[in-house]
C-alpha cells in the first residue's frame, strides 16, 4: 500500500470514528433529554422496566370475538410512569381483578368502563371498585380495560362476557373526552360499532375477524423483539412512542366531522349522532340487564372543569339526565359538580401527577359521591 493510501484510509477511520462518537453522543443526548421531560411530568411516556420478563407479554389487545379489546387471561404487567410503578393481573377469564365465581348466593355488582374503572396507573385496591367493596361488603366484579372501549364495548362486553356471572346491579361509567370516538371503528382494529342513525342500529364488526386486528397481544411468544427491548431498556424509545400516539390522535380528531359550537370539552362538543349511539348501547345493556338498575355516571377531566365553569353546568349532563329519567332502570350520576365542590381550587389533587387519570383520591372521593348518590340503589339498602 502506498504512503498516499495509508494516508487516505487513515483519515476514512479518523472520520468514521468522529462519527461513530457523534452518533453515540447524540444517542445519549437523546436519552438524557427523554429522560429529563418525563421525569419532570412534562409529558406522560412511559418508564422503561430495564427487564425483558417486565414486557414480554402484553396487557391489553383485540383479542375476543364478542368485544374485541380485552386483557388475555392469568397475565401480570409491570406499567411504569414517572410517578408509579404498578403491576397489573389478570384473572382466569381476562378481568384485571381476583378470582370470582360464576354464581353466588351475595349480593354483587358488575363494574364497566374503560381505563378509569380499570384502575390505569394505581394499585387494585385503589380504585373505585375495591374502594366501594371494601366499604360495603359488596363484591364489585371489575370489567373495566383500557383500549378502545367506549359504550359500544361496554354493552357488547356485557352481553358476551360479564352477564353470565350473577349479579344485582350495573356500575358504568362514561368518560366523555374519549367515548364518543371509541365508538367509531378505527383501521386495522377490531372492534364492535353500530351502523345507521338513532334508533336504527345494527351492531357490527369492523374487521372480519378478530385475527385480522393488528392490535393483537401474544403471550405465548418467546422471543423479544428488538423494538420492545428498546422500549424496556430506554427512555427515548417511551417518548416517541408517546409523541406518534400523540400525534395519531391529533391527526383523527381533525377528521372528526363533528361541527358543534362551543369548548372544546366533549362535555359541549357532541353530535345529535354521537349521542344516539351512546344512548342506544346502554339502552340496549339496561334491556339486557333489566330488572337490574344500571347507574351511570360521567368521568370529567382536567379540561372540562374548566369548561363547565363554577356551577358544573354542561349540555351533555343534562342530556343524559333528561333521557335516563325516562328509563325504568337506569339511573345517571353526574361527577363533574360534586368532585369540583370535594376538590375547590384543589382540582388537580384528584388525577396522577404525571397522568391524566386518577389517583387514589380520584378513585375514592368517585367512590363516595357515588355511594352517597344512589347506594340504595346499587345495594338495596
Amino acid at each position: 500500500m502506498s504512503e498516499t493510501q495509508r494516508n487516505s484510509s487513515q483519515r476514512l477511520r479518523r472520520r468514521l470514528g468522529a462519527l461513530a462518537v457523534g452518533v453515540v453522543a447524540a444517542a445519549v443526548m437523546l436519552e438524557l433529554g427523554c429522560w429529563l421531560v418525563t421525569a419532570t411530568g412534562l409529558i406522560s411516556a412511559r418508564v422503561p422496566s430495564y427487564s425483558l420478563a417486565a414486557g414480554s407479554a402484553g396487557f391489553w389487545g383485540d383479542l375476543d370475538p364478542g368485544f374485541g379489546p380485552w386483557h388475555p387471561p392469568r397475565t401480570r404487567y409491570l406499567h411504569q410512569k414517572a410517578c408509579f410503578r404498578v403491576v397489573y393481573e389478570s384473572n382466569s377469564y381476562g378481568a384485571r381483578d381476583r378470582e370470582r365465581s360464576r354464581d353466588s348466593d351475595t349480593r354483587r355488582v358488575l363494574v364497566l368502563g374503560d381505563s378509569f374503572m380499570e384502575g390505569f396507573g394505581v394499585a387494585a385496591e385503589d380504585r373505585l371498585s375495591d374502594v366501594l367493596e371494601a366499604e360495603t361488603g359488596v363484591p364489585h366484579l371489575n370489567f373495566g380495560s383500557s383500549g378502545n372501549t367506549g359504550p359500544t364495548h361496554a354493552f357488547a362486553l356485557y352481553t358476551h362476557l360479564a352477564s353470565g356471572f350473577r349479579h344485582d346491579a350495573v356500575l358504568a361509567s362514561i368518560l366523555p373526552e374519549n367515548d364518543f370516538d371509541d365508538d367509531v371503528p378505527k383501521p386495522d382494529r377490531y372492534q364492535p360499532y353500530w351502523e345507521g342513525r338513532y334508533p336504527d342500529l345494527e351492531l357490527r364488526y369492523s374487521l372480519p375477524s378478530v385475527e385480522d386486528s393488528k392490535y393483537r397481544c401474544d403471550t405465548s411468544a418467546a422471543e423479544v423483539s428488538f423494538g420492545r427491548a428498546l422500549r424496556e431498556f430506554t427512555y427515548s424509545k417511551n417518548v416517541l412512542d408517546f409523541a406518534y400516539s400523540a400525534f395519531k390522535q391529533w391527526r383523527y380528531a381533525r377528521r372528526l366531522e363533528v361541527r358543534a359550537e362551543g369548548p372544546s370539552s366533549r362535555f359541549f362538543r357532541f353530535s345529535q349522532e354521537e349521542f344516539g349511539r351512546l344512548r342506544h348501547s346502554y339502552e340496549q345493556l339496561a334491556a339486557a340487564a333489566a330488572p337490574r338498575p344500571v347507574v351511570l355516571f360521567t368521568i370529567p377531566r382536567h379540561a372540562d372543569f374548566a369548561a363547565c365553569g363554577p356551577d358544573g353546568r354542561n349540555p351533555l349532563d343534562a342530556a343524559l339526565a333528561e333521557w335516563a329519567a325516562g328509563v325504568d332502570n337506569i339511573w345517571f350520576v353526574p361527577l363533574l359538580p360534586a368532585l369540583q365542590a370535594r376538590f375547590e381550587g384543589a382540582l388537580g389533587d384528584q388525577f396522577l401527577p404525571c397522568d391524566a387519570h386518577w389517583g387514589p383520591a380520584g378513585h375514592a372521593a368517585a367512590a363516595a359521591v357515588l355511594r352517597d348518590a344512589v347506594g340504595s340503589v346499587i345495594y338495596g339498602r
